[in-house]
């Protein structure tokens, strides 16, 4: 039977069987209403551990309405894509909660970012996320934004940055022309951002939820300070890779690069700052990387960081 309810959990999830279990059994804790679904993406089409997670959980007597959606295609897009034109299809719903499968809400996550959006009118509402992790970490990780929830007032906001913790009325599916996640960032992330940018664009508006908080796991192998300096490439390069669609031509790429050279001064020159006692460490050198990863994006570089083998 396909899903039918004014507001949509959606969950694109792909080999993580354990963590997606984690999410659904809190979010069936802490969510209850009875105008909900919750919509597991499968992107895994053929191990589905998943789906086999989410139909035991149906059998078992999940407290929500739960939906199965198999996305053959593998990548980012692809199944953000499908689980944007299963939630069109359906003339009941009004409301998509998104969030990923490493994380789960907290107690009055979906209300808090329901609330924000009656209250501004705001067609996207994201709220913070929160960062746990699976082993002690090392002291450093305070020294990076990587780890540290974003925190803003409530109410109306500029922009939004990523998909994970964000609630979606039907006019901003409306207002960006399918496929709302272009499929060029289909394997390198950033596509949440390309979206959100297109949204504004589009004359789309932001909500912030502080109280709508989320938590993500954080496993050992990304408390690597290798790790950390990836991400800030990544982020760079897929920032820029989104920003360039937004100025195309000659005159858009020279502009980009020369904020790009410009940025990349300022942060060599503040290098100096990791001398001093109590710098942020990381975090500069998390700023200094994140530099080349837009020239390497402007000189047509990209990263394929995501995928089904």
């Amino acid at each position: 039977m396909n899903p039918s309810a004014p507001i949509w959990i959606a969950v694109p999830t792909f080999r993580r069987p354990d963590r997606l279990r984690h999410l659904l059994e809190r979010t069936g804790d802490v969510v209850r209403r009875g105008d909900v679904v919750a919509v597991v993406a499968e992107n895994d089409a053929r191990g589905q551990e998943g789906a086999a997670v989410a139909r035991a959980l149906e059998a078992a007597g999940y407290p929500l309405p739960l939906h199965v959606l198999i996305v053959e295609q593998p990548g980012l897009c692809a199944v953000r894509n499908a689980i944007m034109e299963a939630a069109v299809a359906d003339p009941a719903m009004r409301l998509l909660a998104m969030i990923d499968d490493d994380e789960w809400p907290q107690p009055g996550w979906l209300d808090a970012l329901i609330a924000c959006q009656a209250e501004t009118g705001a067609e996207a509402v994201g709220g913070p996320v929160d960062p746990h992790f699976s082993a002690p970490p090392p002291r450093w990780v305070s020294e990076t934004l990587v780890f540290r929830a974003e925190e803003r007032p409530k109410g109306v906001t500029d922009m939004l940055w990523a998909s994970n913790n964000l609630l979606l009325t039907r006019r901003a599916l409306e207002r960006v022309a399918p496929p709302w996640f272009d499929m060029r960032f289909n394997r390198s992330g950033g596509e949440d951002l390309d979206f959100l940018m297109r949204l504004r664009a589009a004359g789309g508006t932001f909500g912030w939820a502080p109280h709508a908080r989320v938590s993500e796991w954080v496993p050992p192998e990304r408390t690597r300070l290798s790790w950390v300096l990836r991400r800030m490439w990544r982020i760079g390069c897929t920032e820029t890779l989104a920003r360039r669609k937004q100025r195309p031509g000659l005159a858009g790429g020279l502009a980009l690069l020369a904020r790009s050279l410009a940025l990349l001064g300022l942060r060599t020159a503040g290098l100096a700052g990791m001398l001093m006692p109590g710098a942020r460490r990381v975090d500069i050198a998390g700023q200094w990387v994140k530099c080349w990863g837009r020239l390497h994006a402007l000189a047509g570089g990209s990263q394929t960081l995501y995928g089904a083998d």
